[in-house]
Formats: structure tokens, sequence, C-alpha cells
């Protein structure tokens, strides 16, 4: 299985509202998305959204990261966000929450 791992951090209250809208189509896009097994959503605070992604395949990811809404969503990502981290890998499981984001952490160089 393919993981992928994403945490955004908005840049303020304000850009909330697209985010928002955003996301929802996105997530409509995900769950007709080929390849799929798992996905998730997490938050921390108001500014803070992480994504967890299970996926048959690396090329079903990119299937769906490439295209769609989710596309137009990683193209005004820049606009809202002041950070946006990624981490990916292969496994044999789901993994929790907290691996992802202690790989992601430790990815980045910050310990939490």
């Amino acid at each position: 299985m393919f993981i992928s791992v994403t945490r955004l951090h908005l840049k303020g209250k304000r850009k909330l509202h697209s985010f928002f809208i955003h996301t929802f189509k996105s997530i409509i896009q995900l769950k007709k998305a080929e390849g799929l097994k798992f996905s998730s959503f997490n938050k921390e605070g108001w500014d803070t959204y992480w994504t967890l992604t299970v996926w048959e395949s690396k090329e079903h990811m990119k299937d769906f990261r490439n295209n769609g809404n989710h596309l137009k969503a990683m193209k005004i990502s820049r606009n809202i966000a002041d950070k946006l981290e990624l981490i990916n890998w292969e496994a044999k499981t789901i993994p929790t929450w907290n691996e992802c984001k202690d790989r992601l952490h430790q990815k980045f160089g910050r310990i939490e």
C-alpha cells in the first residue's frame, strides 16, 4: 500500500472559507477515486489540517492528485497556507495518526 500524509497550516482565519470549499470538493472526488483503500482527516486547532490516504499503489494516488478538484485545490494552496508538508511511504498496514505525525515531524526536523 502507498501511504500519503499531508499537513497544511492556514495563513489566517480569512482563508478558512476557501479552504473548506476546496476540501469539500476534493472529498467528493476522493470518495470516487479508484485505488483508494482508506482516508482520514484530522485537525489541530482552527488552522492546521492533516490528511491521511492509503492507496493500492503510487500510481492510483498520482491519478487522484493530478486531476479534478484536488488539482484545483493544490493550485490555490500556496495562497491560503503558509506551511504545506507531505510525506509518503510504502506499508503493509494502515498507519495510526500518531505514526503519521511522528514520521512527518521527523522529516521536517521537529520533535513533538
